[in-house]
């Protein structure tokens, strides 16, 4: 019992010596106006209510924002489910197996699938689709950094789901095709949050290409891509304002690095060319803007869409080397090929 005692007058030292213990038994930390006179005598009153100006008011916090929200998580929820759909409608249906086969396609070899042009159309494709879904998530409020976070997320797992898809079909799944997605993805995104859009960027083109005739192809499957380009440019209206030059007339030029494969589907292999071309081209959006294109307006922003990233024929020419053959040609807008023929005895 002394022990209990003893224990309870420690713990109760620090509060005599700060007064705080007396005052609060006996009640003198209480104001003098506190003892109010009653009828019956003398009695310890009510506390006092604090001044007007000591009433705290509570400011209520509002709760942040979800991050899935309904609008939000329809939105990733329609690209994450309508891909694999059309997946299936455009490449499965008619080529799907039961069991799971990987492809060893590897990038931009001359014996691969392609020539490695489809690698290129991943990387565009990743790119262009993370810029897209950045702007859809900016105008459901989401934060910049939200924005790009989730469309990032999103390109990288809907292409992983698409290669899925192809594991059950005669393509099989290609990690070289899933990791082309993502590079185009983080690029979008490295591209966006540190403000270099307006200097860097990729485009996807047409080129006229010639094809053997029906009779006289060689055997091949999947996409031909002879008539594809893939561009990669310094814009120059970005770019020479960043190092202390004014554009002046330059702002409507870029400067790109190119790539396409030509004749790997119906063209006999010596005959095939990988091209990576070195091209001066007309900035279209610059080009629009300065003939009054609106950026606000809807059909504005899907002009000005158009010309930030297609490559329209004959608005960039250049020199254009082989991989295949260690030929250079050109200056020519990247179309130049002979796709030849297979004679039949």
């Amino acid at each position: 019992m002394r022990s209990r005692r003893r224990a309870a007058a420690l713990a109760a030292l620090p509060l005599v010596f700060s007064g705080r213990l007396s005052a609060a038994v006996l009640g003198f930390d209480r104001p003098a106006d506190a003892f109010q006179p009653a009828p019956d005598g003398f009695h310890l009153g009510e506390e006092a209510p604090p001044p007007a100006a000591a009433v705290r008011t509570e400011i209520p916090v509002p709760t942040p924002p979800r991050l899935f929200d309904q609008k939000t998580a329809l939105v990733t929820a329609s690209v994450l489910i309508g891909a694999p759909i059309v997946g299936y409608f455009a490449w499965w249906r008619t080529s799907s197996r039961s069991s799971f086969e990987f492809a060893n396609e590897r990038w931009f070899q001359r014996d691969t699938y392609a020539g490695g042009a489809d690698k290129a159309s991943h990387i565009f494709v990743g790119y262009l689709s993370t810029l897209t879904l950045q702007g859809i998530y900016r105008s459901l409020d989401k934060t910049p950094a939200e924005a790009r976070g989730l469309a990032l997320g999103v390109t990288v797992l809907t292409g992983a789901l698409i290669e899925i898809g192809d594991g059950f079909s005669q393509y099989g799944f290609s990690w070289e095709d899933a990791t082309a997605n993502a590079l185009g993805a983080t690029l979008a995104t490295g591209l966006d949050a540190w403000g270099l859009k307006d200097t860097v960027g990729l485009r996807f083109g047409r080129v006229k290409a010639l094809i053997p005739d029906a009779c006289c192809r060689y055997g091949g499957y999947g996409d031909d891509y002879s008539k594809e380009i893939y561009s990669a440019d310094l814009k120059l209206a970005g770019f020479l304002p960043r190092v202390g030059v004014k554009p002046g007339p330059a702002r409507f030029l870029l400067l790109s690095l190119t790539y396409g494969s030509k004749g790997y589907r119906y063209s006999a292999a010596p005959l095939r060319q990988r091209n990576v071309g070195i091209e001066l081209g007309l900035n279209l959006r610059e080009a629009l803007l300065a003939v009054g294109v609106p950026e606000k307006k809807w059909w504005g922003k899907v002009l000005l869409a158009i010309g930030t990233y297609i490559r329209f024929p004959y608005t960039s020419f250049g020199w254009h080397y082989d991989l295949n053959h260690g030929t250079w040609s050109g200056p020519d807008t990247g179309d130049q090929f002979d796709p030849g023929s297979i004679d039949y005895d």
